[in-house]
């Protein structure tokens, strides 16, 4: 019903198509199993590992699914004192949409290097930050701790305008000469994305 070469099978499959038994294999990376029987979830080339006897697929052109690690780009969309929330928009060096899930978090205690004591007084709704992957599942989770992490585009709360970057944490408004702070990038509205 099955085929293997041995070192696993080289054939393509489609999304639904069954590839492997569940008595013999556990379902990898792109595929699922039901009733005892693991069906791609994916067209890709069919990956039967005998080693570890898995089954999973491999792609040409993969997801973009964030990796721990990875530096990405997100829009901050929730702030509480202990935690924001974001929706992360692109992964720096890829001009691929990000798949899968996309909603992550940034601790209070991962926001920078020095004391935070309200992530409210580092972020805003709609900020857009720069931040790395220490975390992909469950849940992902940022750290912008380091310098070159942080907001790297702002809009004055008031007026809506770019706010522009005066010195060290403090972004000006000219249209309505206010003044805000955030935990900023090193390359404050310098970033293309």
């Amino acid at each position: 019903m099955f085929l293997s070469n041995g070192k696993g099978s080289c054939r393509k499959v489609l999304p639904g198509e069954p590839v492997a038994t569940a008595e013999e294999y556990l379902a990898g990376f792109g595929t699922y199993e039901h009733d005892g029987i693991i069906y791609a979830s994916a067209i890709g080339v069919l990956d039967l590992d005998n080693k570890n006897k898995v089954a999973r697929l491999k792609f040409d052109n993969p997801p973009m699914a964030v990796a721990v690690g990875d530096r990405v780009f997100c829009e901050i969309t929730e702030v509480r004192p202990a935690m924001v929330g974001c929706e992360i928009i692109a992964i720096e060096g890829s001009s691929r949409g990000v798949t899968g899930e996309t909603e992550a978090t940034i601790h209070v205690s991962r926001i920078s290097n020095r004391y935070v004591e309200d992530a409210s007084r580092e972020y805003r709704i709609t900020d857009i930050v720069r931040g790395e992957v220490v975390q992909a599942r469950p849940s992902i989770q940022l750290t912008t701790a380091s310098a070159h992490y942080g907001v790297v585009f702002a809009r004055c709360r008031t007026c809506r305008e770019p706010l522009e970057r005066q010195q060290g944490n403090k972004l000006y408004c000219p249209k309505c000469d206010r003044t805000e702070y955030r935990k900023v990038a090193d390359d404050y509205r310098e970033v293309k994305f």
